[in-house]
């Protein structure tokens, strides 16, 4: 059983609780079921904690999952490596009254995830960055700002599920010390990415699509890019990174987004071995629609 299939109770407000019943008791006496399983924070919580907030974010829209350090990039603070996903999001921040040292509760946290989970990234103190980009912009929780040494971050992706679970430590100026666990359940579960079918369409067509949601940035498929690459040495490649308008956003802030997101892509490449000059990329957001397909995707053209 999935870590995200294990519902604790206690993790949410009494209130929120008794919403989410009435709303599913209402659903079921109309004769219809809920279209998306709404994802639950379900890691055991610390020995005391106590909640200090949970949200529950029902609407399937773009997700960022950061995956890397965060970095100034052309004197911009962003996230080194990420990816957006599509899904809903649930999180909880809990206060740890009874514990002085980050690193039993990053432990406690990290033990849980081993048994059912894979991390894919993790970072503490300074080498994670900003705290206050990570407390104010990704996880809009001020409570979780504090000295940058003091702060630590794990993504996971549930085994069973394949569910994001973050999971950020931080201590403020008070030592007083606030745990965040966010989980992003995506639409669909299982990636349709095949080592094969991104040689053979690279090859016969010069072109090869992966809709974001499919695009987990797992090391496999970095990896299998990588080889057909080196294989191929006079190849050049070029990333297009697609996406709808998120709410409130604008044409121009849309093409920054993507380009953001077919950057990262290129530096991981980058960073895997093949040269920058055989690699670019763009993000043109909105302007390239499907008629039928994925609008949210990242294309691979071969450049002759």
């Amino acid at each position: 059983m999935g870590i995200t299939q294990r519902i604790l109770v206690a993790n949410f407000s009494k209130e929120t609780v008794i919403r989410k019943i009435g709303r599913l008791v209402s659903t079921l006496l109309m004769g219809t079921l809920p279209d998306v399983c709404l994802p639950a924070v379900s890691l055991e919580p610390y020995p005391g904690a106590q909640v200090v907030e949970s949200r529950i974010d029902e609407k399937i829209e773009s997700r960022l999952i950061i995956l890397g350090a965060l970095k100034k990039i052309n004197n911009i603070l962003q996230p080194k490596f990420f990816e957006y996903v599509s899904g809903t999001q649930s999180s909880t921040t809990y206060y740890i009254p009874v514990e002085r040292r980050i690193d039993k509760i990053v432990e406690f946290y990290r033990d849980q995830l081993s048994s059912s989970a894979r991390i894919l990234f993790k970072c503490e103190g300074r080498g994670c960055g900003s705290s206050n980009y990570w407390a104010n912009t990704v996880f809009t929780t001020p409570l979780l700002y504090g000295p940058e040494q003091y702060q630590n971050y794990t993504i996971a992706r549930d085994l069973a599920t394949n569910d994001y679970i973050a999971i950020y430590v931080g201590q403020r100026g008070t030592k007083k010390i606030y745990v965040h666990v966010q989980v992003t359940s995506t639409v669909e579960n299982k990636s349709k990415f095949t080592k094969g079918s991104l040689a053979d369409s690279l090859d016969s067509h010069g072109k090869f699509v992966i809709p974001t949601r499919d695009f987990l940035f797992e090391s496999d498929l970095i990896a299998d890019i990588v080889e057909f690459m080196r294989l191929n040495e006079q190849l050049k490649l070029t990333l297009v990174s697609h996406d709808t308008l998120q709410k409130g956003e604008s044409v121009e802030d849309g093409m920054r987004r993507t380009l953001r997101h077919s950057e990262s892509v290129r530096s991981r490449l980058v960073d895997a071995g093949i040269g920058k000059e055989r690699i670019q990329a763009f993000g043109v957001g909105p302007l390239s629609p499907l008629d039928e397909g994925q609008a949210s995707r990242l294309e691979l053209l071969v450049i002759d």
